[in-house]
């Protein structure tokens, strides 16, 4: 088995971290894993997950540029310039000690100082940009990349010029644990989701949904986030299941038939992965609107319907839930379609570039 030093660097959420462990799992298949090392936030996600994957790592105390113009986001940019000059320092101290072959990153704030330092090291790298529009960091470091791996293939179209790939986005096999529900399998199954904390907007409209009698012989999968299941889970009934949190999101995919969610880069390629035909409520809110761009990649192809969440109301949402539900033809149209779309072994791809390079090495 061969012996690479590899540094793998993204996180602070799930979205930017849980790719990269995908692609560190393949490649632990083909060489030795006690030469991985990982860097990412002390507030993201990954302070909470690293532990598990048994790797050397280092979290600095760095967060993301506040996009805001408050008086808070002022203090708080200022503050990330210190933050961002003891980091450097850790981190060059890391890559000195570990003397890495190659990085990997994923975006997201968390890797933008190792690849700096890698690039002041001239230490070859590889990106991963899971969304449809490529983030901020993926931008700055995409032109000295050995090669950039996409998502999604139209992010294409803003890194013109650019050694890129379209791969897909790797997803992560999770330990799951075993979960069964009870449906009623003459009706259509809506699974309906918001993340691990849920969805304020997708609960309330839900919620509002159900009040009103407004949703016509579905089953509906409400997973309402762990902060929010107690508010909701009067609403339980023999066709309405309320969940606070899914470990075994794969069950839930298997045996729905249409979802309703946010557009996070991982939920899309989940959506794409299980090729369920989907409502999709980008959140008003995310980086440079990339949920928008996300949810028209699915749209434009005609799998997805996309309802900006400043348009949607309860009424609305449940309207188009019955229509694709209740009329065939739609439904099939939506599944077919999303059958159609390119689906690459995204994980399989990337390792084999990789390997590539460092066996040329």
């Amino acid at each position: 088995m061969a012996r690479h030093n590899i540094i793998f660097c993204g996180g602070g959420t799930g979205g930017h971290y849980y790719p990269l462990m995908a692609i560190k799992n393949e490649l632990r298949k083909h060489i030795e894993s006690d030469n991985f090392y990982y860097i990412g936030s002390k507030y993201g996600i990954e302070s909470r997950k690293i532990h598990s994957e048994d790797m050397e790592s280092l979290l600095i105390p760095i967060k993301g540029f506040n996009r805001s113009f408050s008086f808070y986001a002022l203090i708080r940019n200022f503050m990330l310039i210190f933050e961002l000059f003891f980091g450097l320092m850790r981190v060059s101290f890391f890559f000195m000690k570990n003397r890495p072959r190659v990085v990997i990153a994923t975006g997201g704030y968390a890797s933008f100082l190792p690849l700096q330092i890698a690039k002041i090291f001239r230490i070859p790298y590889f990106l991963h940009e899971q969304n449809s529009f490529p983030g901020i960091v993926t931008r700055m470091f995409s032109s000295s990349a050995k090669k950039v791996f996409l998502g999604f293939d139209n992010a294409k179209k803003y890194l013109k010029d650019m050694n890129v790939l379209f791969t897909g986005n790797p997803i992560y096999n999770h330990n799951h644990k075993d979960m069964s529900i009870s449906i009623d399998r003459n009706k259509r199954t809506v699974l309906v989701f918001g993340g691990s904390q849920g969805s304020v907007v997708l609960n309330k409209l839900i919620s509002e949904g159900i009040d009103q009698k407004l949703f016509n012989d579905v089953n509906i999968l409400w997973i309402a986030g762990i902060n929010n299941y107690d508010k909701h889970k009067h609403y339980s009934s023999e066709s309405i299941h309320v969940l606070s949190f899914v470990d075994n999101m794969p069950y839930l995919y298997d045996i729905c038939d249409l979802i309703v969610s946010r557009s996070g880069a991982m939920t899309v390629s989940e959506v794409l992965k299980f090729e369920k035909p989907s409502i999709l409520v980008p959140f008003q809110f995310s980086a440079e609107n990339h949920q928008v761009f996300n949810a028209k990649y699915l749209e434009e192809n005609f799998a997805a319907l996309l309802i900006q969440e400043k348009d949607i109301s309860a009424s609305l949402l449940a309207r188009k839930i019955n229509e694709i539900c209740q009329n065939d033809r739609v439904y099939q149209s939506m599944k077919e379609n999303i059958k159609k779309m390119e689906k690459p072994d995204s994980v399989n791809i990337i390792n084999r570039k990789i390997m590539e390079h460092l066996d040329a090495v």
